[in-house]
């Protein structure tokens, strides 16, 4: 979040830094340059043009630095500030110009509004801007001036209660960054699960097969159905089939290989099962873990013509190239029906 808001804001306080540089270096255009204010002090000026030069060097390799996320972003702000603060001290203290407190509080309040979520880099841009004009100051006046104490307390105490203000902020739009991060995360969650089995849904299924279709991922996949589930619903109740399907792809998810294998329910008492980097021949291993698995689980079903518990048909078929996924879901479903015409509770190619 910092760094995203430092790549937002240094190119407005780059921009800044660069405006007042150039209007400097162009002085001579902007104003008149028989002025008794700007005496010819060509070596002094020199340094100056010199000065602003690396300002806007600086101000370009800011904003370069945000946006590549490159280290170092305080130490720049330092240098630059340290830049004007000593420009600005010769403006004021020798070359008595006006108008450059005003140039000072602006670069203050810009970097104040730029970094104010980045404490290292608000004090090493702020903090020498803020101690060069009370030097200049007491130089200027020989001693304390009164006056510009108390205006300079207030505007301290502006910079400190703005930048709390600010920050307050800055907190408040975290916070609601990170609700709105949980809400899309749980709204994602909603888009590809499976409320009841919490495998993933139809939807997500199809988007993940059609990706690795696409990438060339070699995979397996293996379409499941439970048999005779509607005279279980029938038997025992659809609150009990509901039950029968969370338990069932409890099994699935505990008899793929990796995290990275997709348990899906394809609808109604219908799974997907992708394996990636599976051939068919370890796709077949993983269908005996599933009927071991299943027969552990002990689902009863009375009214099922194969066993007195749940059994699954299953039908596997392998990433052929050139196939989209919707002819592989075909293939699979295809070797499906041949394993349910082979007598159900088994698989078939």
């Amino acid at each position: 979040m910092v760094m995203h808001g430092l790549a937002m804001n240094l190119p407005w306080l780059a921009f800044v830094n660069i405006s007042f540089a150039v209007m400097i270096l162009l002085r001579h255009v902007l104003l008149n340059a028989s002025d008794p204010l700007y005496p010819h002090l060509p070596h002094m000026m020199k340094m100056v043009d010199a000065s602003m030069l690396g300002i806007i060097i600086l101000s370009a390799a800011l904003i370069l630095m945000g946006w590549r996320r490159i280290a170092g972003i305080s130490v720049v702000l330092c240098i630059c500030s340290a830049i004007w603060s000593i420009s600005c001290f010769w403006f004021i203290t020798d070359l008595l110009l006006p108008h450059v407190w005003p140039l000072c509080v602006i670069l203050l309040l810009a970097g104040l509004t730029a970094l104010y979520f980045y404490p290292v880099g608000l004090l090493a841009f702020v903090l020498p801007l803020w101690i060069t004009l009370p030097i200049a100051s007491w130089v200027l006046n020989d001693g304390l001036n009164l006056h510009f104490v108390i205006i300079w307390s207030v505007f301290s105490l502006i910079l400190i209660c703005g930048r709390f203000i600010l920050l307050s902020w800055f907190d408040e739009a975290w916070r609601r960054n990170q609700q709105n991060q949980l809400l899309i995360s749980r709204l994602d969650a909603l888009a590809h699960q499976d409320p009841l089995t919490t495998t993933a849904n139809r939807r997500k299924m199809e988007v993940v097969l059609e990706n690795a279709v696409e990438q060339k991922k070699p995979f397996s996949l293996i379409m499941l159905d439970i048999d005779y589930f509607k005279r279980y619903n029938d038997t025992y109740g659809h609150q009990a089939g509901d039950d029968c399907l969370t338990r069932v792809a409890r099994v699935l998810k505990q008899s793929v290989r990796t995290p990275d294998d997709v348990v899906s329910r394809y609808g109604g008492e219908e799974f997907v099962v992708i394996l990636f980097n599976c051939p068919e021949n370890i796709a077949e291993k993983v269908a005996v873990r599933i009927q071991d698995g299943l027969r552990a689980e002990s689902i009863p079903h009375s009214a099922s013509s194969v066993s007195d518990r749940v059994t699954v048909s299953m039908g596997i078929a392998g990433m052929v190239e050139g196939l989209a996924g919707t002819e592989i879901i075909a293939r699979a479903d295809a070797a499906l029906y041949r394993a349910k015409e082979a007598g159900r509770d088994r698989w078939s190619l």
